[in-house]
């Protein structure tokens, strides 16, 4: 853990050695992740999350728009930092909704037993275990079929390539890594659904068999990607979860770097 305090010297008196990193908090996905950084409506998963660990985690977002867990698991090595350049601290893996596409002629088409096993190797990597970050693995979000539907036939595509009874497919596989690794599972396809009035052994909220439901799609804004609402829901469930499982993780209970104005190293001292 750096130093809460910093030598007394002039500028250009540091050296590499002096350098203070940051440990990171790094956000793992897809369009969904990319796209956590906008603040939509007054609020971002991401500024939320870097606002809640300022000046104690660089929260750092690799979302990857289109990518699948096949994609990822290839270019992986090659973002993820090793000791010397920064301390991992947290590993949030939220992909899967790209992979959960129907069509398995599309380049997005992922299946569940690749999925998981795709999500196995990101975890079991070497410079993962190198780090060994706490990893939180979070289930893909419900889809609105109603909404998907418009947006495929602008497209161009003369059928639905996302459908909501294969993402819960998607977001159980998830859920049986995480518990089979003994990881921390959020599960944001139960809460999204539960915030929708969705109970066990209904026809599924969002699917074409049921109405339309209003809920569901201030959650989503094209029946895929997260509206702030959404983001909200999202940011709720992980700070739960790390509150419940690393509580000596959460930000008040993490040191600050640098210390207060109040101490902050000035030349006349």
């Amino acid at each position: 853990m750096p130093s809460d305090t910093m030598s007394q010297s002039g500028p250009g008196d540091t050296s590499a050695e002096d350098l203070v990193t940051f440990d990171q908090f790094i956000l793992l996905g897809d369009s969904i992740t990319q796209n956590a950084s906008n603040q939509e409506d007054g609020f971002g998963f991401v500024p939320a999350l870097a606002h809640d660990y300022a000046r104690r985690l660089d929260v750092i977002n690799r979302g990857f728009s289109g990518y699948t867990t096949a994609n990822i698991r290839l270019i992986y090595p090659q973002f993820f930092p090793p000791p010397h350049v920064a301390r991992v601290r947290f590993l949030l893996l939220f992909v899967g909704a790209n992979d959960s596409v129907v069509d398995r002629t599309s380049r997005h088409h992922v299946s569940i037993d690749d999925y998981k096993a795709n999500l196995e190797h990101i975890v079991n990597h070497p410079v993962t275990r190198l780090q060994n970050p706490k990893i939180i693995l979070v289930t893909p979000p419900p889809i609105c079929e109603y909404q998907q539907t418009q947006v495929d036939k602008e497209k161009g595509f003369s059928f639905l390539r996302r459908r909501s009874e294969n993402t819960k497919k998607y977001a159980e596989a998830c859920l049986d890594v995480a518990s089979r690794m003994n990881l921390v599972g959020v599960d944001i396809w139960s809460a999204f659904m539960r915030e929708a009035g969705w109970e066990e052994g209904q026809t599924l909220e969002g699917s074409l068999e049921a109405p339309k439901n209003e809920i569901l799609q201030r959650l989503l804004y094209d029946g895929l990607h997260l509206t702030a609402n959404g983001y909200r829901l999202l940011y709720k469930e992980v700070t739960d979860a790390i509150r419940q499982n690393f509580p000596d993780q959460t930000p008040e209970n993490l040191p600050m770097i640098f210390s207060g104005w109040e101490n902050a190293p000035r030349y006349d001292d």
